[in-house]
């Protein structure tokens, strides 16, 4: 060999050398997650939504869900989260409907595709600015209790924080109506553009303000927000801790074009508060919550009514209800009577709730009451009548109790019973209920048995 090719060779080597020298890329590999199990027994929930009439059956079901999420940590402002559902009903689903389909793996032999993404997103601090960007698949929630949208969405949001002040200002798409191959991407979209804020007063005071803005040409229906095209959203929010209570007031107005089939300007709001109060060896809870709706049904004059961006997607986990309301502890789908949207098709809510809630060692326990009417009753002309409605929805009492197996291993049983409001049932022809439920409706009850695991 040649002294050339020699010192060529000597030199590869070396340069090889000197590559797998480089240490590799140093990752914190986290991986967290939950199951859970819930077993129900109800005389109008079926496991796919809620079924009232005055010729129900209690039946047994159950069902389950498991989280998985894996984090690849670069650095402490460097990582990528992963999050991914499986979920199962207790013997399948052999029909595509509600949260199961065709491939459920509790039919039997259970080899089946499950798998469901849930977040993907790259979250990451920026070196220059300071500023903390989220990319990719990511939950994101309202300043307003989750009352106009909480769900994990496609999109970017940047956090910055100027001490006392942090600010937030995000843009994600949760529609891209492509139906056809002539249709370009990005033609039929429905945008969320997001800017929230929060001020430190003091350690006791914060206060907050937001604007969300949605401009939407989509043709496909998400809740009633598919009567919009453009919606401005405004509000203002506080937590103020005082002695023993904490309490959260918020408000927000709406405002904005309806689609050209309504032909309408949007004006509707919320308003609500939380509060918790140390009491005894527990915490005393309460809520209200009010959201505008509309009196007149008619396609060209509902305007008034308050949007939320789709019904499975608008939460009051703070009335702790569990047929009233969607409950926030449920999984796959609600158990509420008015299924999973809180504005009662467009007539608006009046809601109040009370509960109590505490610790004994390893054991644990609540109990509630709430009370729900539409915040508009509307008339319906049968022939010769007019008929109004009776917007009571109902009066739900319900109570949990529970034990920690172990630190992150629970297991509880819970109950609830709703009378049901006029407004829940249907009535006949001159009679005084034109209605917006069910034909002489039973009063619904569920019990609830539940094993939760959370690593």
């Amino acid at each position: 060999m040649s002294i050339k090719k020699k010192l060529l060779a000597v030199a590869a080597v070396s340069a090889l050398s000197a590559a797998t020298a480089v240490p590799a890329l140093a990752l914190e590999n986290e991986f967290h997650g939950m199951f859970k199990f819930f077993g129900y027994e109800s005389n109008f929930f079926n496991g796919l939504g809620a079924n009232l009439n005055k010729d129900v059956h209690s039946g047994f079901f159950a069902e389950q869900r498991a989280r998985i999420q894996y984090i690849a940590k670069a650095n402490d402002n460097l990582k990528l989260v992963t999050h991914f559902e499986l979920d199962s009903r207790f013997g399948g689903k052999t029909t595509p409907s509600g949260p199961y389909f065709a491939n459920d793996a509790g039919n039997i032999d259970a080899d089946q595709i499950t798998l469901e993404t849930k977040n993907v997103y790259l979250d990451f601090n920026c070196p220059i600015t300071g500023t903390n960007v989220k990319a990719g698949i990511q939950p994101w929630a309202d300043a307003y209790k989750s009352v106009f949208l909480l769900a994990d969405m496609t999109g970017v949001i940047a956090s910055k924080k100027f001490d006392p002040l942090t600010v937030s200002l995000g843009w994600f798409r949760f529609d891209d109506n492509t139906p056809t191959a002539s249709t370009t991407p990005g033609d039929l979209t429905a945008d969320l553009i997001v800017l929230d804020g929060k001020f430190a007063v003091n350690k006791n005071i914060n206060v907050g303000a937001s604007y969300y803005n949605i401009q939407r040409d989509t043709t496909t229906g998400l809740g009633n927000i598919d009567q919009v095209e453009l919606l401005h959203m405004i509000g203002l929010n506080a937590s103020v801790k005082a002695g023993p209570a904490t309490i959260d007031p918020f408000v927000a107005f709406q405002y904005g074009e309806t689609n050209e089939a309504k032909d309408a300007e949007l004006n509707a709001f919320l308003a609500g508060a939380t509060a918790k109060v140390k009491v005894g060896p527990g915490n005393v809870n309460l809520a209200a919550l009010y959201l505008s709706g509309d009196d007149d049904g008619n396609a060209n004059q509902n305007a008034q009514d308050f949007k939320i961006v789709g019904v499975n997607q608008s939460y009051f986990n703070a009335a702790n209800m569990w047929l009233l309301i969607r409950s926030g502890q449920g999984v796959n789908t609600s158990t509420s009577v008015l299924g999973n949207n809180i504005t009662v098709g467009g007539r608006g809510l009046v809601g109040v709730f009370a509960g109590y809630d505490g610790t004994m060692d390893k054991l644990f326990y609540n109990a509630n009451v709430g009370y729900m009417r539409t915040a508009e009753e509307r008339t319906t002309t049968l022939g010769p009548l007019r008929i109004k409605e009776d917007g009571t929805i109902g009066t739900e009492i319900n109570a949990q109790v529970g034990y920690k197996l172990y630190d992150n291993l629970s297991v509880s049983v819970a109950g609830a019973y709703a009378i049901l409001g006029e407004g829940m049932h249907s009535g006949a022809v001159g009679k005084k209920i034109s209605g917006f439920g069910a034909v002489a409706a039973e009063n619904p009850y569920m019990t609830n048995v539940q094993l939760a695991y959370a690593f």
